[in-house]
């Protein structure tokens, strides 16, 4: 039952024609086959995104899914217990404890990252490539080396958050709260490049820190305040405007 919603899924969001519910309704029912037949149209090749759930409903152009949601898009994957489907633009409203997680291999580094994000909403908009989040924001960064010799993490607080796939950044507005293994900023907006572990905070920001003391000959802390600071979260470098 699982496959069969699945593909019926992926049928509703890039099938249909871009008309209103009652045409769309008129097309289907001219051109309908016999269901003892062809009950579902499978398409030639394989969708970029699965999605699977434990029960559907179908109403005026969107698909509800209820019930253990998962949509697969490698490298994401997005689970909740309930979403909407929209065609135009194509993109998933998903509710109910959602979780958005990524993980990516990073070559270059030779480190793995994962991203776990979760809200009270997420809204993946697959035409944009963006994912928007909201209320009660709240985003994990974990990256390992591949010989588990050094690991890192940062958790992200706000009350919204934007993504972007082609920019790999994220940006988050209202109380927002950084946090690391021995560090803590806070401000009212944040850029953050995952791609450089660059930070921008703005609005009344802070960042606490640390750096090497020549006289006492020790890491000391330091607080900065500025209306704008940049960070490194691995670095920890830091520099207030």
């Amino acid at each position: 039952m699982q496959r069969l919603i699945a593909i019926l899924s992926i049928v509703l969001l890039t099938g249909l024609p871009a008309h209103s519910a009652e045409e769309g309704f008129v097309v289907k029912r001219k051109n309908l086959r016999p269901i003892a037949t062809e009950p579902f149209s499978i398409p030639d090749t394989p969708p970029n995104m699965t999605i699977t759930s434990a029960a559907m409903q179908f109403a005026s152009g969107v698909v509800v899914l209820e019930g253990n949601v998962r949509a697969v898009r490698d490298p994401d994957l997005l689970t909740c217990g309930r979403a909407r489907l929209y065609q135009t633009p194509r993109r998933i409203h998903a509710t109910h404890v959602p979780r958005l997680f990524r993980k990516e291999s990073l070559p270059e580094k030779r480190s793995t990252r994962e991203m776990t994000l979760d809200a009270t909403d997420i809204v993946w908009n697959d035409d944009a490539g963006t994912i928007n989040a909201s209320s009660g924001v709240a985003v994990k960064l974990e990256e390992r080396t591949w010989d588990m010799a050094t690991y890192s993490w940062v958790i992200i607080s706000a009350d919204a958050m934007e993504g972007d796939r082609g920019t790999r950044r994220l940006r988050f507005d209202g109380n927002v709260k950084v946090k690391d293994r021995e560090h803590f900023a806070q401000g009212r907006h944040l850029d953050y490049d995952r791609a450089s572990s660059t930070a921008i905070l703005a609005g009344d920001a802070m960042v606490e820190t640390e750096e090497w003391s020549p006289k006492e000959q020790r890491m000391v802390k330091r607080t900065l305040t500025g209306q704008i600071i940049r960070y490194n979260t691995e670095t920890k470098a830091a520099s207030s405007e």
